[in-house]
């Protein structure tokens, strides 16, 4: 289950890159290109009410195979809350002719990615396929249209036991129990929208396969769903086909759907507060707003714009720069099918006064109402939107999606012209717009406010010194979790495509003067340019008594330079229609055509002249502060930092990279300043462009920005090397808050050019990271135990030029602690003590081999994959290489692997949650 019903569907077409204003002209083509985007789009509607969109990518090489069925938690029973989800997670168990596995299976062998999410308004389920075998994802859609099965058989209970840690996991991160808190106070008990889509964690326990059924024969027809296929395929062929397998699915009696009721007018805010496990206070606040699509919809979307979107937005000017109250604010405008709402969030800084914060959040608010915005703001906020829709081209996956959610609301049927009515109301949007539905949706009196408050903060502390935090997940993230995280997902789907044949080796490599290396590689699809930054070593250059000043120094790089402030620079940037991310490790930046000047000037003016302003370091510093605080609250992170701690030892890597409360105090910025001169020199750094310029002409532009660069004589650093394990290592931390027990097992790991490494690669996914559950911790643990809902295990995802490690993860029931532990060392010693099948090893390989167009997804993809060849020395050639060597493993050589690094016997096991030293769950208090 993935992100709720976001601002509307079009939100859905990817992750929020910013954007600026701009003349009439240039925001003219804008328009114009975002209503291109679905010209291809074909419609039909079977005679059984099933309804088809084809929308064909020329030249893609993969295809989205996505079914929509108009059902979420909306129409749910409020005794019987959390059905559409379960339901989401059974649909993957199988019909008489599927079996539970069958479905991951098929998706391995031909090299895809299968998931799905639940919302309050629909359950969306999708396939990603080679272009040249994407067709199974249909028999298999529609097979489990009318035919699924419930039963012990395939793994009902078992399904239960995933959901309930699903919903637990969620409540051991910031956010979630705020969420749930403010449905209560927005909707009356009956209303559609008034409980979590998750469900109530006694209704999932009490869910039977008898009530799940009849709910799956109430909603799951071909006249509620429609399918959706995107991408490189035959439109006609297509059809055909559809039309064979779905056609003779009869059409079902639908029941009527829920009336939403409302709250009458509130004579003031409705609040409510909860003690908080983790360090920071934390706000939601929410208000009443419009159904998606309805005039308002955009406007709203506006709003959000320009109250929360970016540095440049009114509530982090106000709250995170100016007053320094708050570490994170956001705002979300969530229409649905019913009338939704609008969420504003903030993290408050430790001993901050909340009376305070909250006060500023509604002044703002009433300043929006009562005086019209500026041109600059309107103008910036819509600029930003129609810039999502140029960006989402380079996404086959996110276009299927937003078609597949646009066809599930009222007026949606026809997708393009939702999306084009959409362009015009939103570019119509008038000053006066936005001022009136800021003083209708957003009045003080409707707000329903939430506080969650640290047991030393309850009592609303005077003003004191205190720290700032780190990211958190945004209210858009947080709201998201409404719809839990993908139901089935434990690493990033494949949800991309790039373009047939696209191959890295025409990408150019060049040395500058100054021993900066450059690679360059055209794509002229779009008008789009990617640009990545990859400053080696940071991390292993940081003194160890100044830990943490990687961190703060990478945070400061786009806070003033030499040139601009730190608002100027988000302003420019902004205003672009792009985006300029900065860290300790480098950078990225996304821009349109036009304007890859402007960003590669802050780019490299941010990298190479920043000034670490007074007041921004001490903000920066109070923010990471408190992050090192609130990280400490939350058990995964905790579990975390511990593992590494231990494997790692005195390395940089056993450390946090945010460092202790202790040595951050300390930092000033002359230690950032003296941090950068030592860390960041053109001879450290790797600068990766993709997209639509010519090579020879940003070759010259980018030697002209970094001319004054200075090379550094600074030898690599030498680190201590991690310690050799020669025993079981085992810590158990009781955190009785923790709704889990977040179980981290493993050792040291490999460096990237290892030898084993493809050996390895099969290994991973043979024993813990499979696609969807075929990997055997997954379909022991999760499957057919239901101990947890995410469960994994890895050596070569954190391979690097250092050593990574060997890392398993659980997140499990206080009372399956021992159980789980055991389970990982049977799978351990079991891929030791004999080889694994030549199906598992051929399935592994099939997989890793078919999913390689996914590489090339979008120019930012594309970048990756060149910035990662270059740092790790693979050669552009590395994705032929990686075919052979891959191809070439064998059952022995998987075996052969897991012998050589895996060791039982040496294995550090740390768990933190409400367990004891034994490991049994702590008893509860009396």
């Amino acid at each position: 289950m993935s992100r709720v019903a976001l601002p509307l569907a079009l939100a859905a077409l990817l992750a929020p890159p910013p954007a600026r204003a701009a003349d009439p002209a240039a925001e003219a083509g804008l328009v114009t290109t975002a209503q291109a985007v679905f010209k291809d789009l074909r419609t039909a509607t079977l005679d059984n009410g099933l309804r088809v969109y084809l929308l064909p990518v020329k030249g893609s090489p993969v295809v989205s195979v996505m079914v929509a069925y108009k059902v979420g938690s909306a129409d749910e029973e409020k005794d019987q809350t959390g059905l559409s989800h379960y339901l989401e997670h059974l649909m993957f168990k199988g019909t008489d002719k599927l079996f539970p596995g069958d479905i991951d299976r098929a998706t391995q062998r031909n090299g895809g990615a299968n998931n799905a999410y639940t919302t309050e308004d629909m359950t969306v389920y999708h396939f990603d396929f080679a272009a040249d075998r994407w067709q199974q994802a249909l028999d298999i859609e529609a097979d489990r249209m009318r035919n699924i099965r419930i039963d012990a058989k395939h793994e009902f209970e078992q399904e239960k036991g995933a959901v309930i840690a699903e919903l637990d996991g969620g409540e051991d991160r910031p956010g979630d129990l705020e969420y749930k808190a403010v449905l209560a106070l927005l909707w009356p008990k009956d209303s559609p929208y008034s409980h979590p889509v998750i469900g109530q964690r006694e209704h999932v326990r009490g869910a039977t396969a008898e009530v799940i059924k009849r709910y799956y024969d109430k909603w799951y027809y071909p006249n509620n769903a429609a399918i959706v296929v995107a991408g490189g395929f035959d439109p006609d062929a297509a059809v055909a086909k559809i039309k064979t397998l779905f056609g003779p699915i009869p059409k079902g009696d639908l029941p009527a759907r829920k009336v939403p009721t409302y709250f009458k007018d509130r004579a003031g805010p409705t609040r409510t507060e909860f003690p908080s496990k983790f360090d920071q206070p934390r706000m939601l606040m929410g208000f009443n707003t419009v159904a998606v699509g309805t005039p308002d919809d955009p406007v709203l979307d506006v709003v959000q714009y320009v109250l929360a979107d970016g540095k440049t937005s009114r509530l982090y000017r106000k709250l995170v720069e100016d007053e320094r109250v708050a570490s994170e604010v956001d705002a979300g405008n969530y229409a649905g099918r019913y009338p939704g709402w609008f969420a504003v969030s903030l993290d408050l800084l430790k001993g901050k006064d909340r009376k305070k914060a909250e006060e500023m959040v509604f002044a703002e608010l009433e300043k929006l109402a009562a005086e019209p915005v500026s041109d600059e703001e309107l103008a910036r906020a819509r600029k930003k939107l129609l810039a999502r829709f140029v960006f989402s081209r380079e996404s086959v996956h996110s276009l299927a999606d937003a078609v597949a959610r646009t066809s599930t609301y009222p007026g949606g049927d026809d997708v393009a012209k939702f999306f084009a009515d959409y362009l015009t109301r939103l570019t119509a949007v008038s000053k006066a717009d936005v001022q009136r539905a800021a003083k209708q949706c957003l009045a003080r009196r409707q707000a329903c406010v939430v506080w969650s408050v640290p047991k030393e903060d309850a009592k609303e502390p005077e003003e004191k010194k205190g720290g700032g935090a780190g990211r958190t997940a945004t209210v858009r993230e947080r709201v998201s979790s409404l719809t839990p995280a993908p139901s089935r997902s434990r690493f990033a789907d494949r949800q991309d495509a790039g373009a047939q044949g696209f191959t890295l080796t025409n990408a150019k490599r060049t040395v500058l003067p100054n021993g900066l290396t450059l690679i360059l590689l055209e794509d002229h699809r779009l008008p789009v340019v990617v640009a990545a930054v990859d400053v080696a070593d940071t991390r292993l250059r940081e003194p160890v008594d100044k830990a943490g000043v990687a961190t703060l120094t990478g945070s400061l790089l786009e806070e003033g330079t030499d040139k601009h402030t730190g608002k100027q620079i988000a302003a420019l940037i902004e205003d672009t229609g792009g985006s300029l991310n900065l860290s300790s490790g480098g950078g990225s930046l996304k821009v349109l055509t036009p304007d890859v000047d402007l960003g590669l000037g802050l780019l490299f003016e941010c990298l190479t002249r920043p000034t670490f302003p007074a007041d921004e370091f001490a903000r920066k510093k109070e923010q990471q502060l408190a992050a090192i605080d609130d990280a400490a609250t939350q058990p995964q992170t905790k579990a975390s930092d511990t593992f590494n701690a231990l494997v790692y030892g005195k390395h940089p890597f056993g450390r946090s990279s945010l460092g202790t409360r202790a040595t951050v105090e300390k930092l000033t910025p002359a230690d950032c300043k003296a941090f950068h001169g030592l860390a960041f020199a053109p001879n450290f750094t790797t600068v990766v462009v993709v997209g639509d310029f010519k090579a020879d002409e940003m070759a010259k532009k980018i030697e002209a920005l970094t001319r004054d660069w200075k090379k550094s004589d600074a030898p690599r650093p030498e680190v201590p090397a991690p310690p050799k394990a020669t025993a079981v290592t085992e810590k158990l931390v009781s955190d009785p808050t923790a709704a889990q027990v977040h179980v981290y097992i493993g050792q040291l790991g490999i460096t990237r050019d290892n030898p084993d490494y493809h050996k390895l690669l099969v290994l991973d996914n043979v024993l813990g990271t499979g696609p969807g559950f075929t990997d055997r911790l997954s379909a022991t643990l999760r499957d057919r135990q239901g101990l947890a809902y995410t469960v994994r295990a890895t050596i070569t995802t954190s391979a690097g030029k250092q050593p990574g490690t060997f890392t398993g993860y659980i997140g499990t029931f206080p009372d399956k602690f021992l159980d789980v532990r055991h389970g990982f060392l049977r799978e351990f010693e079991k891929i030791r003590d004999e080889p694994p099948t030549k199906e598992e090893v051929e399935d592994a390989k099939q997989y890793l081999l078919g999913g390689l167009p996914f590489r090339f997804t979008t120019t930012s993809a594309v970048a990756g994959q060149l910035l990662a060849a270059e740092r790790y020395g693979l050669g552009f050639d590395f994705l032929e290489k990686f075919k052979t060597e891959v191809a070439a493993v064998t059952p022995a050589d998987v075996q052969a692997v897991a012998k050589k690094y895996l060791d039982p016997k040496t294995l550090t096991v740390v768990a933190v949650g409400p367990i004891g030293p034994d490991g049994k769950p702590l008893k509860p208090k009396k």
